[in-house]
């Protein structure tokens, strides 16, 4: 059996040492961080497609339903203008005749609450409250009367991300911008996989 005897003057220390560790742990608990920059939307991340037209045409079809789930009428810039960024900086018309057309038919970014478990390790965890989606969906329009060729194609991307039940409004801010910048990398993605099965659209 091991018995340990302590001082006076060696609690007072032991003590006193641990006021010193619980004020530096409790300084570094109350440390503020900066909450984190809604990221934003660089077209010129995106290589140009050189297209052979004279005109490009943008027409936004998609009408906010203003109401939820939807919030894309509470973002600025919406999801509508993102896609026509895009398109004004990747679809280049450079031909002498034709015209390209992208008709936006679905713009939407929708934010909606997730189901949460009921169970004691639920209690301590930080669960996923809500869901951020974004839908997009286009048709692009090629007509070309030199040759007499036309072709259409489908453009569709999505893009989700969670948010957990601590977030405060700058983080759903956060992962608002950042779906809907991942559903434009997929959507620039798909477009240049579909427009390449259109022959001589693109010119060197």
């Amino acid at each position: 059996m091991k018995i340990f005897e302590m001082s006076g003057a060696m609690l007072i220390s032991l003590f006193s040492m641990m006021f010193f560790f619980g004020g530096l742990l409790s300084g570094c608990a109350t440390t503020k961080v900066s909450p984190a920059v809604p990221p934003s939307f660089d077209a010129s991340d995106y290589q140009a497609l050189r297209l052979d037209a004279r005109k490009l045409q943008l027409i936004e079809n998609w009408q906010m339903p203003m109401e939820p789930p939807y919030i894309e009428h509470t973002l600025e810039p919406n999801m509508s203008g993102l896609i026509i960024q895009w398109a004004s900086r990747v679809l280049i018309p450079v031909g002498g005749s034709g015209k390209v057309i992208l008709d936006i038919s679905q713009a939407s970014v929708s934010l909606t609450s997730l189901e949460k478990r009921n169970n004691v390790i639920s209690l301590f965890s930080n669960q996923q409250e809500s869901k951020i989606r974004v839908d997009i969906k286009a048709r692009l329009m090629w007509t070309q009367p030199i040759g007499n060729k036309q072709s259409t194609v489908e453009i569709v991307a999505s893009a989700s991300k969670t948010v957990p039940e601590t977030a405060s409004p700058n983080d759903y801010d956060v992962a608002a911008k950042q779906t809907m910048l991942d559903a434009i990398a997929k959507l620039d993605k798909h477009a240049r996989m579909k427009i390449t099965e259109i022959p001589r659209i693109i010119l060197p």
